[in-house]
């Protein structure tokens, strides 16, 4: 997340999977631990904007996009602890702000 953050140009860079960081990031959101949800979330809240100015993140939220849905989905139907509802609140608002053609699709 801070590396997001400090150095967006990161996810530029042709040695890193952008996919693979991308699921680590989904795959964080069913985690029991609270911190790594949270943190899961801040995540997603901070990359999803970028979907338009960095191209290997769109192509990657295109693609893998509804997998992101479905876990947040998961969470909020009771997966997750009730006290990470506005974290995961936060992914679906950027969803639905940064890529609404998508969503309505997913």
């Amino acid at each position: 997340l801070q590396a997001l953050k400090r150095k967006p140009d990161l996810f530029l860079y042709s040695n890193l999977d952008v996919k693979a960081v991308f699921q680590c990031g989904v795959l964080s959101l069913k985690f029991p631990e609270a911190p790594t949800v949270k943190a899961s979330c801040g995540f997603f809240t901070e990359l999803l904007p970028r979907c338009g100015e960095i191209a290997p993140v769109g192509q990657v939220v295109h693609e893998n996009g509804k997998v992101l849905l479905q876990a947040v989905l998961e969470g909020v139907g009771g997966q997750a602890s009730r006290s990470l509802m506005d974290h995961f609140a936060e992914i679906l608002f950027a969803l639905n702000k940064h890529c609404f053609s998508y969503l309505s699709v997913w």
